[in-house]
């Protein structure tokens, strides 16, 4: 008998070895490709996790919102009069005051001198034109004169109530009770010919002004009621009313320009100060709200997905107003349909779903 030799022996041996190894790697490779087909076969059986939420029908309020800026009810840029001057004195920013008060002097005694000549040159005028009518009366001298005389009169109130306009300016003169609100001119200096010199507000009501897209300006009335919130203090609400809304769509950006009235009692508000302002167009008693984040945008419209007996379902719908986070609902849902709120975009139609 012929005995192997130890080459061949370790041969045969690592042969055993190498089959062993196989055959083990290939039982582990079957349990494991039996586990995960146990395992998605779980998973597709349980459905894709959503949260749901019961449609109910709710009072709803359609806000327009829009950037706006503040501005005094009454607000006006003042001038330097007509030959401008040396500023003698002016009031500060801040300063409060009522209709008629001067507010500042722009060679005021030059102004007031041109002025008083002026009234003095209307008293003239005025005696001639009456000379005039007695002596056309009397006949002493021809309708020619009468109506000379009359020309120099309406020459001469001219040049007064240009006179009193050019005083006015020099003084600064408020055109209504407010506040300055801000100078342009300091004292000492020299200012030209209608250079601007203060702005004057009324702020005990400021109006907000908005610019409203055209294809939107067909919702507005005024005496909507409105709600001002400054950026700096977004919690902070001034309730007003649409004051007015303009006839004429502005060429270049195509909205229509409106103003809100906004109260402002304690003074906070200034011109100047930029927010949002919203109006309520419409409050519907009863609609189907729900919440924006549930809808699906795509190319064939707007959708949402509700459960039916464990499967989700694609609903075409119709939005009729959005306010803030939640959507107004005309056509696609009712009352009492079981909407998907979060998870919507992880199903589509006849997707099994599970939820609690």
């Amino acid at each position: 008998m012929k005995v192997p030799s130890g080459r061949t022996m370790l041969t045969v041996a690592a042969s055993a070895l190498f089959a062993a190894l196989c055959f083990t790697t290939a039982g582990c490779r079957g349990k494991g490709a039996a586990a995960g087909s146990a395992g998605k076969t779980a998973t597709d059986s349980a459905g894709v996790a959503v949260v749901v939420a019961e449609v109910n029908e709710r009072q709803f309020e359609d806000w327009g919102s829009y950037s706006a800026e503040l501005r005094g009810i009454e607000d006006a840029t003042l001038s330097a009069p007509a030959m401008g001057g040396r500023v003698n004195w002016l009031k500060e920013v801040g300063t409060r005051f009522k209709t008629g008060e001067a507010l500042c002097d722009i060679d005021g005694d030059r102004y007031e001198a041109s002025f008083e000549a002026a009234k003095a040159q209307v008293d003239v005028a005025s005696g001639d034109l009456e000379r005039a009518r007695a002596n056309v009366a009397n006949g002493s001298l021809g309708r020619s004169a009468l109506d000379a005389a009359n020309l120099a009169y309406q020459n001469a109130r001219m040049g007064l109530a240009a006179a009193q306009r050019t005083l006015e300016e020099a003084q600064c003169q408020a055109p209504f009770d407010g506040i300055i609100t801000s100078r342009q001119i300091d004292r000492f200096q020299t200012v030209a010919p209608g250079t601007a010199t203060l702005r004057v507000s009324r702020i005990d009501q400021l109006q907000a002004v908005i610019a409203i897209p055209e294809s939107e300006a067909f919702s507005y009335t005024p005496g909507m009621k409105t709600e001002f919130h400054l950026l700096q203090r977004p919690e902070q609400t001034y309730e007003g009313r649409l004051a007015s809304c303009d006839l004429a769509v502005d060429s270049r950006s195509r909205t229509v320009t409106a103003r809100i009235v906004v109260p402002n009692r304690d003074g906070t508000l200034r011109p100047g100060m930029v927010g949002r302002a919203s109006v309520l167009r419409h409050r519907y008693e009863k609609a189907v709200v729900i919440p924006s984040t549930a809808l699906v945008r795509l190319q064939n419209g707007i959708s949402a997905m509700v459960v039916e007996n464990g499967v989700a379902h694609q609903r075409i719908v119709q939005v009729g107003a959005t306010s803030g986070d939640s959507s107004m609902i005309t056509e696609g849902l009712s009352a009492g349909d079981k909407l998907i709120v979060t998870g919507a975009f992880q199903v589509s139609e006849g997707t099994r779903v599970h939820y609690n």
